[in-house]
């Protein structure tokens, strides 16, 4: 993968007010001064190829750079080998479908732990994947998949797996949802020494590869002894403030694509903007 060039806002979903005309999707998002947009197959893959070429074609003209989001209820850790197989088969329809869609990171999380300990869950997530890449990495053509941060502490995907895993399989590098780590963590990443030590765990185990490809989720988020419960918006009576996130991305020359899963997620992703911009005109 290469190096995105800079720092790119964008919405999780089309947003509400396109009222489903593909091409007001990219119109908004031109008119609002957002770059990014991660497509939500968050229920399912459910398009075909005629359609998904014209996703990829409306992102290219318009200069939008595309995700995407598999769906929620993937699980390469049940103990149902038929639903790993339909998880990672979904992985691999992802795969084939990106090219045309224009797509170069597939965010998916991987499932609860389902029973299994960490250390058996971790090496069937590993096989699974190893398995997904050989059979379409290929046919990703530059595509990567992105692993996510989990926001429940019951599910696979802790910061410490994710180092391992994006270290152990080709094709592999994070999605760090700063809000499920927020929640993951009970509220302990809300400062700029704690963004700063999760940024730099990844950075020593995956290097150049990974900060030249930073892929955030940001959101205000509810959550309990469990961890996560509901996204809120940004600059809430919640956290995670993003704040110190944005001046480390700003005084260090980070270039993250982040992606809002906020309720409202294109006002989520101005917010965002919003915020950035302002630290860099001080900066000057």
């Amino acid at each position: 993968m290469i190096s995105l060039g800079n720092t790119r806002f964008g919405p999780a979903g089309f947003p509400d007010t396109a009222k489903g005309k593909l091409s007001r999707v990219f119109e908004i998002l031109d008119e609002v001064g957002l770059d990014a947009l991660e497509y939500a197959a968050v229920y399912g893959l459910r398009l075909g190829k005629s359609r998904a070429r014209q996703i990829g074609q409306l992102a290219k003209s318009h200069k939008i750079l595309m995700s995407m989001h598999e769906a929620y209820y993937i699980s390469l850790v049940s103990k149902d080998v038929q639903v790993r197989k339909r998880s990672k088969n979904r992985l691999v329809k992802a795969l084939k479908y990106a090219p045309l869609m224009g797509v170069k990171r597939i965010v998916f999380h991987a499932g609860g732990y389902s029973g299994f300990g960490p250390e058996e869950a971790y090496q069937v997530v590993k096989d699974t994947l190893q398995e997904v890449w050989e059979k379409a990495g290929e046919q990703g053509s530059g595509t990567f998949l992105f692993p996510e941060v989990a926001g429940k502490l019951g599910a696979f995907g802790s910061v410490d797996e994710l180092v391992q895993l994006c270290s152990e399989i080709d094709g592999t590098l994070p999605t760090i949802d700063w809000a499920h780590l927020y929640a993951r963590s009970q509220g302990e990443i809300s400062d700029k020494d704690s963004y700063l030590r999760v940024i730099g765990q990844f950075e020593t185990a995956l290097g150049k590869q990974f900060t030249d490809n930073l892929h955030f989720h940001v959101s205000g988020v509810n959550y309990t002894e469990r961890g996560e419960k509901s996204h809120r918006p940004l600059g809430g009576d919640w956290g995670p403030d993003i704040l110190p996130l944005m001046e480390i991305v700003s005084e260090v020359g980070y270039k993250p694509t982040f992606i809002s899963e906020t309720p409202s997620p294109v006002r989520g992703a101005l917010y965002a903007k919003a915020l950035y911009k302002e630290l860099e005109k001080v900066k000057g």
